[in-house]
């Protein structure tokens, strides 16, 4: 059955914190809330590890535990456990970003590979995903993306860094462990496009090894999915991607602002909406198509779970998997696991001062108030309500006792 159209009053998923975790999660959500005071915190607390000020305590303390699963695979486990008990998957996201010199990007690629590794080991973990970005310079990336002649050093950046994504990629494959290429920025996304692609039409034969991520606010895309959609036809391989309405709308259109080009975004929020629910219905209707649905949009998992019905597909059918991030919408995540559907939680990973650009980033992305942290932040006061609530009716019915 679908999902009902309307989601329940109350949700087993808040219902199950402790007192103290409900009160950490209102504090932290409640601050969060504030747009204007989260960016005043981000530039503070880049600052602070800028000068090697000691605040990683306070960081791991509030914001990386509530979003992140820990410094470690290791300290992972626990998370997953956790998640796998309530019929919810994770998938290891090592989100440490802006790594751009041969040794970090050659570090990098080690930590992925024993990711990697893990996810393969782990039933509970069914995709691993990664950036691109962490494995190849920015400068080669972003002067490939424009089609720009490359001197000897670019070249020699841009040789390494596609040697370690194929690397990486044809570990997926020996190891039969999918893997999501993570989508980036418009102006470098041709060429991870291109080489994705490529690896895809190469693993993709019985099964989703390889999958690409789509970013929907972005107008280009639908005509790009149904593209690859035809390309994997003609060639005979498995098209796999993940659909998202996306992560750097702001810093996209700033850009284009201010370096006059024609803006890569969506007109409208509604545009992104509508592009988002046709990729999904394409990617579901499609004989072979393997979809990663990555929303907090209950609509867009209701019409999903619609689609797959008419289908007569069950909810766990494998060839699609619903996903949220770890910390947020856990009562459309458990909503989904309790109905069977396939879903997980990304599951960012990595030092707390490498982890924190990601972690502001989520912040500033989610604090607007039509924003994620403004429906976590109310679904958390309704459940206090709730215990209230619960705590005057008990304490009527033993004075009436």
């Amino acid at each position: 059955m679908p999902l009902p159209q309307e989601a329940p009053l109350y949700s087993p998923a808040y219902s199950r914190l402790s007192s103290v975790d409900l009160r950490r999660k209102l504090w932290l959500f409640g601050l969060m809330n504030q747009g204007r005071i989260v960016q005043v915190l981000g530039d503070l607390a880049n600052l602070a590890l800028r000068w090697g000020l000691p605040i990683q305590g306070l960081v791991r303390a509030t914001i990386f535990r509530q979003f992140c699963g820990g410094e470690n695979l290791h300290q992972c486990t626990r998370t997953i456990e956790e998640l796998a008990s309530s019929s919810i998957g994770s998938i290891p996201d090592y989100s440490v970003e802006g790594q751009d010199s041969e040794q970090a990007m050659d570090r990098c690629l080690q930590t992925l590979l024993e990711g990697l590794a893990f996810a393969a080991r782990n039933p509970h973990t069914p995709l691993f995903v990664f950036k691109v970005s962490g494995l190849v310079s920015s400068t080669a990336l972003h002067q490939l993306a424009e089609g720009r002649p490359l001197n000897t050093v670019v070249q020699e950046q841009a040789r390494r860094g596609r040697e370690r994504v194929d690397t990486l990629l044809q570990k997926a494959h020996e190891l039969q462990c999918s893997i999501m290429v993570d989508a980036e920025e418009s102006w470098i996304q041709d060429p991870i496009d291109q080489w994705t692609m490529e690896a895809m039409s190469r693993y993709n034969i019985d099964k989703p090894i390889v999958i690409n991520t789509l970013q929907m606010y972005r107008w280009d895309r639908l005509d790009y999915l149904k593209q690859a959609l035809q390309l994997a036809d003609e060639q005979g391989f498995v098209p796999a991607f993940k659909v998202v309405r996306g992560a750097y709308m702001e810093k996209e259109r700033e850009r284009a602002r201010s370096m006059a080009y024609p803006d890569p975004i969506q007109p409208t929020k509604a545009a992104t909406d509508r592009d988002f629910n046709e990729a999904t219905q394409l990617l579901l209707q499609h004989p072979k198509a393997f979809l990663c649905l990555g929303t907090h949009n209950r609509p867009s998992c209701v019409l999903a779970s619609v689609q797959m019905n008419d289908l007569g597909w069950a909810p766990n059918n494998p060839r699609i998997l619903y996903a949220q991030l770890l910390g947020m919408s856990d009562r459309l995540t458990g909503e989904l696991a309790d109905a069977g559907y396939r879903v997980a939680k990304y599951l960012p990973y990595g030092p707390v001062k490498e982890v924190l650009p990601y972690l502001l980033r989520r912040a500033k992305e989610n604090s607007s108030a039509a924003g994620e942290i403004s429906r976590e932040y109310a679904q958390l006061l309704l459940e206090q309500k709730r215990r209230r609530n619960l705590n005057a009716a008990n304490q009527t019915n033993s004075a009436d006792a």
